[in-house]
């Protein structure tokens, strides 16, 4: 019989070798399936606590308005696209949810037990290797960045290192006799920095200064938060100028036609596999044709690589104003759900405000809200998310 530790471990690593692989499987739709039965059968046996209960509600209801979008705008698509792409833009939250119930502190410290002499020396040898890059092609880079060469140690892509980082990170912060931790984490943020990309980069940056910071204060205030805002803006420029400003940048596009879309078919929007998710671009939404995206490069039928771009303009388009609202509401509950634990030493707080910015920022630029890799390093912000240690006065109605 696999034990929970077991059937962790072999989740993650289907998940990682997928991603180093750099091929599409459905190892994260299928484990998505699970989750979703997972979550409903703790929630039809009252063991989610109100927050995360009231955020499963939040979950279905915009599901169901996707559904209903797509039955009300009447845009062409087939049932297999509209499934999937109902399961693609949900799944992060709903393996985030089956993780955190699923994993518990046994099994983290059984997984900690067991990895983190694995954990300690991935990092150092990516530092060494990630110095070395700079120098010498290893063949472990993408591209230059600031003058520094990308690195993405032994993944396709930074964001896939990034993912499996984030598992890796969270059993050398619970492994309580680590020496010299404050060496190793400078070690860790410093590799995961050298791929240059947002998320390792604001990762690597939030993750330092937290933890300088929990050395010192409980709680975050208000002028930590204004002042990491400032980092994130300074660290961004280069893509807010390039993406986010420029009219004719595939990523202004799509938040610019997430809101026309989101008007035109008001209040319920356009429906699943229609508008930014990947099954638009792979069978190729009528949309597209309707605002000339068909004429562009990197966003037409016969090559759509800019098409799966980034993440928050979907769920406006697809869901409309008021299900956007109410499915960002969604990782509102999750980041308040990380300032309500207890129980964590410093680094593990620092780690999960880190791990969870960098995404929310990274998916301004990136889909990895709908990814696999997105999914694992979700999984790895549970492990140290106790539901049963959160700070709240009711935990069942």
């Amino acid at each position: 019989m696999i034990n929970h530790a077991q059937s962790v471990t072999i989740i993650v690593f289907l998940l990682a070798l997928f991603e180093l692989l750099g091929g599409r499987s459905y190892v994260d739709e299928v484990l998505c399936i699970f989750s979703i039965i997972y979550v409903l059968y703790l929630l039809s046996q009252n063991l989610l606590i109100k927050h995360d209960r009231h955020a499963i509600y939040i979950l279905c209801i915009c599901t169901m308005i996707g559904f209903m979008s797509n039955m009300y705008s009447g845009i062409s698509r087939t049932t297999f696209s509209i499934l999937i792409d109902a399961i693609s833009e949900t799944k992060i939250l709903w393996a985030f949810y089956a993780a955190k119930y699923y994993i518990n502190e046994k099994t983290v410290s059984t997984l900690t037990f067991r990895y983190w002499k694995f954990a300690k020396y991935y990092f150092i040898i990516a530092l060494v290797c990630g110095v070395i890059s700079q120098f010498v092609n290893i063949g472990m880079t993408e591209s230059s960045r600031y003058g520094l060469e990308g690195f993405s140690y032994i993944f396709p892509m930074s964001f896939q290192y990034l993912a499996f980082s984030l598992v890796l990170i969270v059993f050398l912060t619970s492994y309580k006799n680590l020496k010299h931790q404050k060496l190793y984490y400078v070690i860790i943020a410093i590799s995961l920095m050298l791929a240059t990309k947002s998320g390792p980069l604001l990762f690597g940056v939030i993750f330092l200064i937290l933890a300088y910071y929990f050395n010192r204060h409980a709680q975050l205030k208000t002028r930590t938060l204004i002042f990491l805002g400032i980092i994130v803006v300074l660290l961004g420029s280069f893509q807010i100028e390039t993406y986010l400003t420029n009219e004719n940048a595939p990523r202004y596009l799509f938040i610019q036609y997430s809101g026309i879309t989101a008007n035109r078919f008001f209040p319920f929007g356009s429906g699943f596999a229609t508008f930014g998710s990947d099954q638009a671009a792979r069978d190729y939404s009528p949309l597209y044709y309707e605002y000339g995206f068909d004429g562009l490069f990197g966003m037409n039928p016969d090559d759509s690589s800019f098409l799966s771009d980034t993440f928050w303009p979907t769920p406006f388009a697809q869901f409309g104003w008021i299900g956007a609202l109410l499915y960002i509401g969604i990782f509102v509950n999750i980041f308040k759900s990380i300032k309500r634990q207890t129980g964590l030493n410093n680094y593990q707080k620092a780690f999960l405000y880190a791990g969870y910015c960098q995404y929310m920022i990274h998916a301004v630029g990136s889909a990895i809200l709908s990814s696999s890799a997105g999914m694992l390093g979700f999984i790895g912000l549970a492990m140290l998310m106790n539901p049963y240690k959160e700070k709240s006065d009711e935990y069942r109605l």
